[in-house]
């Protein structure tokens, strides 16, 4: 009987036990759902209400550097806008760098423009600790990133590099043990270099990641020097950036938009520097992330757990046209989304480096789609003269984001190609064709311009340009005289943070990717206080004369008037400047063919017969090897080449132009190049179009490589309805044909097949 009650007593308290173990367990279970659930509850309020604030600072902050982008580049073209989802996480990877904190604003104003949607950017703790700078970056959620390379200090000793093995520094004095970390960095003095360090000897022997290296082979020197003498160095600890990891999750788990620059550093080298690894550890830690939260939440029985969401990477061109000058070019391009998803997240969980790996080629073959990179500045110019050779029929219609495709193409065509022995000859050709340009001061829309035509006409025509030149100079004048300190202080200022820049970087040529940052940064400084220093002069000026007597209004209302007509005269000298510029850029050719003389002609005849057979050459290239590189060559090319004649008759056509050009006086050649243009309107003719007033810049090589780049692209798609002006002959020419009506374009075909019967009978 004991026995029984002892047995019920002790199941008893075993049942209590077991239920009292249920009811802790529920009750823990609804407490982390309540948790959780008050945790978004609690989200909700402050941070949203937080959230506002950013949302007004960030776009109160965009709309001001809105104004001075479009104040400092005179144009800023998108391509691929489509390509940016209108949701969910998204990380922009741009590249080129080469316009330093520029470079953000731009993509940041287009993204806010097309889509709402607010990118925050990565950006050095250097650059977020500087005054301005840092505060901006604030307003707009930047995230800030200690470098290692930021952190460098001078070293105890000196090392010397392993005669057996580069990756071994050998040291006299240095305490590598004490000062050193693994992984930590080690640099060479004058920015010749840094290199991870992969293991710590002793005090006097390390083993490098990687051994000091440049692909300048300048530098590359200075390095086996400094290494075989002895040279001092600097160290910098490893930085953990787990924390930035994890709040870059964070951001991009609440479906936010990320902005980042994969080559670690602004640079003006002509291609891409090597991409670091975070994007990709980025972008997949974010969703390896998700699905950890989410397992979690379905183990803690939270019912109806957030979906996974694949982060998007958007890779981002920028091409810009001269990025360190006022008032020049850009165009964005976005790429098609590389879609990270939990199958690539749940292999990163398995083995992250093989995944970033393989995820982070896919970005640079993105990256390289959307850019236009080269191997050498020399390659570069000789690609661009080819492109405006195969397309200068038909040049003033197509629009710059097509002319930038185009370069990449040929580019792509070039590189795959390169070795064959014809495009070898071509390259060389092109080359020389440059140097004929410099040697006569021409560029290349203005060879086939130049022509003996009626003295008389071009005369008039030059008198009357340089009289609208001096009429709209003269208008812009005022704002000039009024802005000339910044323009000049800001032009100074700019320079010698370049030289500061150049001798703090192993990867920068000339380090004109921080011009344009210093120039608005100064201007932004001095403007303001211009304005003021005006405003206070012609308030003294009105209150010391009483020009406005009874009516004196009172003074802050006079310095409120003076400061914004400031403002607005240095506006409208900039535009009257601009179209100044314009008439002043189309003089230089009718000043030449003014006062050219026989012998000039003689060259520019021969000059005009060397690119025509040039224009030949480049379309074979073309039509040879673009149909087995890009499946839509035929499609996308012939639209910008339309009405392009065969060889035959540009060769009949050249040796007409040989025959008769120490003869007869040529209005204007019927060259293929003029066949391709509409021709019932004068403004489709070069020289004479208001598109062809600013081509000024051909492959100049007088120039500075990087600055002939892209200045005849630039210009190429320019109107500014600056009258056109033209003779009697092209006039019947194009009467002639324009009087088939609907017949145009029969008329064009019949009229090369009669030139090209009348060429061959020449021979």
């Amino acid at each position: 009987m004991g026995d029984k009650h002892h047995h019920d007593s002790a199941h008893s308290s075993s049942s209590e036990s077991y239920s009292e173990s249920v009811a802790r367990q529920a009750s823990h279970d609804e407490s982390t759902i309540k948790n959780k659930k008050s945790k978004y509850l609690e989200r909700s309020v402050s941070y949203y209400i937080t959230l506002i604030f950013r949302i007004f600072a960030y776009d109160s902050i965009l709309w001001f550097f809105n104004l001075v982008i479009h104040t400092f580049f005179r144009d800023v073209q998108t391509r691929g806008s489509f390509n940016i989802p209108k949701r969910g996480p998204v990380i922009f990877v741009i590249a080129p760098h080469h316009n330093q904190f520029v470079d953000g604003l731009v993509v940041m104003t287009k993204v806010k423009e097309h889509l709402n949607r607010r990118i925050a950017f990565l950006i050095a703790q250097k650059s977020y600790d500087r005054f301005f700078i840092g505060d901006a970056a604030k307003l707009c959620s930047a995230i800030p990133v200690k470098r290692a390379q930021d952190l460098l200090k001078m070293g105890t000793g000196v090392i010397y590099g392993d005669e057996n093995d580069a990756r071994i520094l050998r040291g006299k004095g240095t305490k590598f043990t004490t000062q050193c970390q693994e992984k930590g960095l080690i640099g060479l003095p004058n920015s010749l270099g840094n290199s991870q360090i992969l293991e710590i000897i002793d005090d006097e022997k390390l083993v490098l990641r990687k051994p000091f290296s440049s692909p300048r082979s300048e530098i590359e020197k200075r390095i086996q020097e400094k290494l075989k003498q002895g040279t001092e160095f600097k160290i910098a600890p490893h930085i953990d950036n787990h924390i930035v990891f994890q709040n870059v999750f964070d951001h991009l788990n609440d479906g936010k938009v990320l902005g980042i620059f994969p080559e670690g550093g602004s640079h003006d080298r002509p291609d891409l520097l090597p991409l670091k690894p975070g994007v990709a550890i980025m972008a997949l830690g974010a969703v390896a992330q998700l699905m950890k939260e989410r397992l979690e939440d379905e183990e803690d029985g939270v019912p109806n757990p957030p979906p996974v969401t694949p982060v998007a990477i958007v890779p981002v061109g920028l091409s810009y046209f001269h990025p360190h000058k006022f008032r020049s070019r850009v165009v964005i391009e976005f790429g098609k989304p590389i879609i990270v998803t939990e199958k690539m997240a749940d292999q990163y969980q398995k083995n992250n480096r093989e995944s970033v790996d393989t995820l982070l080629k896919i970005v640079t073959l993105g990256l390289k789609e959307v850019t236009m990179t080269c191997n050498d500045y020399e390659t570069l110019m000789v690609l661009q003269a080819a492109r405006r050779l195969y397309t200068s029929g038909n040049r003033d219609n197509i629009p710059l984001p097509m002319v930038i495709e185009m370069n990449r193409r040929l580019i792509k065509g070039y590189e795959q190609y390169k070795d064959q022995p014809d495009v070898q000859e071509l390259k060389d050709a092109v080359l020389e064709y440059n140097r004929q340009l410099r040697r006569l001061d021409l560029r290349d829309h203005q060879v086939e311009s130049l022509t003996r035509t009626n003295r008389a006409h071009t005369i008039w025509t030059f008198i009357a340009r340089s009289f609208k030149f001096s009429l709209f100079m003269g208008l812009s004048l005022p704002g000039i005289f009024m802005f000339s300190p910044v323009f000049i202080i800001s032009s100074r200022i700019s320079k010698k943070k370049a030289k500061e820049a150049l001798a703090g970087s192993v990867v920068k040529i000339k380090a004109k990717d921080v011009l344009s940052t210093w120039k608005i940064l100064v201007a932004l400084g001095l403007a303001p206080m211009l304005y003021i220093f005006w405003s206070i002069m012609g308030v003294i000026v009105i209150n010391r004369l009483q020009l406005l007597g009874q009516y004196q209004p009172p003074t802050w209302i006079l310095f409120i008037v003076f400061y914004l007509w400031a403002v607005l005269t240095t506006y409208a000298s900039l535009r009257m400047g601009e179209i100044g510029i314009d008439y002043y850029k189309s003089l230089k050719p009718l000043f030449i063919s003014m006062l050219s003389i026989s012998r000039d002609q003689f060259q520019i005849e021969d000059l005009k017969a060397t690119r025509r057979n040039l224009q030949v050459r480049v379309n074979a290239f073309c039509n040879k090897y673009g149909p087995d590189i890009f499946e839509d060559f035929d499609r996308f090319y012939r639209q910008y080449n339309e009405g392009e004649t065969n060889e035959a008759d540009l060769e009949a056509e050249t040796r007409q132009d040989e025959a008769n050009a120490r003869f007869e006086d040529l209005q204007r050649t019927t060259s293929a190049s003029s066949l391709d243009f509409n021709l019932h309107n004068l403004a489709d003719i070069p020289i004479f179009a208001a598109a062809d007033l600013e081509q000024t810049s051909d492959v100049d090589l007088t120039k500075d490589p990087e600055e002939e780049e892209t200045e005849e692209t630039e210009k190429e798609v320019e109107t500014d309805g600056v009258e056109t002006v033209g003779n009697n002959n092209i006039i019947n020419i194009s009467n002639d044909i324009d009087g088939g009506g609907g017949g145009n374009d029969g008329a064009k075909m019949r009229l090369r097949k009669s030139l090209g019967e009348k060429y061959s009978n020449v021979e």
